[in-house]
């Protein structure tokens, strides 16, 4: 079962991403529709990979699609957990242009230790994806005792 979204969500969303330096180089927003967070990458010029056409950087899209995912596990666990990010596989579908970038974030499963979430982003048309990212996240919860593969 995902959690539901708190009344408060905004409001802790922005205090963290204006806590974030990569939030903040991202030009990271987010918005809510009902119970679904939409992610905005505002463009800037340094998101620019490719001159020549204009394309935002496949990194940039990457990280952004990664940090959406990463907030959405955040939106919807208690505070006192720690989520890290265990792996990110990315498919980018189609040439970005300079214009914003959004995203959702659907969650697969928000285990006791494991979640699993897919992230899509989109320019204009949100039947056109420019990418989709898959997150796997450790979520360690504070009465989680210590295990050798933590201390390594």
């Amino acid at each position: 079962m995902i959690p539901e979204l708190p009344a408060d969500i905004l409001d802790k969303l922005d205090r963290r991403i204006a806590a974030s330096e990569m939030a903040g180089w991202l030009n990271l927003s987010v918005i809510r529709e009902d119970n679904q967070l939409i992610y905005t990458l505002g463009f800037d010029e340094a998101h620019i990979g490719n001159p020549v056409i204009r394309a935002i950087h496949g990194g940039v899209v990457s990280t952004f699609l990664e940090t959406a995912s990463w907030y959405e596990a955040y939106a919807r666990l208690p505070e006192d957990v720690n989520i890290n990010v265990t792996s990110v596989h990315t498919n980018f579908l189609r040439s970005t242009t300079p214009t914003d970038v959004y995203a959702s974030v659907s969650i697969h499963r928000l285990g006791r230790r494991f979640g699993f979430l897919e992230a899509t982003c989109w320019q204009e048309d949100r039947d056109k994806p420019v990418a989709t990212a898959e997150t796997g996240i450790r979520i360690k919860r504070p009465d989680e005792k210590s295990s050798l593969a933590d201390k390594t």
